[in-house]
């Protein structure tokens, strides 16, 4: 996907209110942003935002995922299933730096 389809998401895709809050603070010079289309993310958040309460420690894609199959009695699959998806758990960045 290029940026300007990005720009056409409606804002009922369930990330794009925050995409569209990150490339407006882009733009008035807050902050410099990209937006990268987002993958799975997963695992139980431990972090000083967390400890705040800024930030939700648990995964809203998965529970939404389950609970889809759930009402649908079965797991779900987009074509024949050979389609990639990208997935991080929350840790990774520590594991990488050597502290997991």
């Amino acid at each position: 996907m290029n940026p300007d389809q990005i720009e056409t998401l409606p804002l009922t895709q369930i990330h794009r209110p925050v995409d569209v809050a990150i490339v407006e603070g882009d733009k008035e010079g807050y902050v410099k942003t990209y937006i990268i289309l987002p993958s799975t993310i997963y695992g139980l958040a431990k972090t000083r935002f967390v400890d705040a309460g800024v930030q939700n420690p648990h995964s809203i894609q998965l529970p939404s995922l389950i609970g889809a199959s759930l009402g649908r009695g079965q797991g779900g699959m987009v074509g024949q299933g050979k389609n990639l998806w990208p997935n991080v758990e929350v840790h990774e960045r520590e594991c990488l730096q050597g502290e997991c």
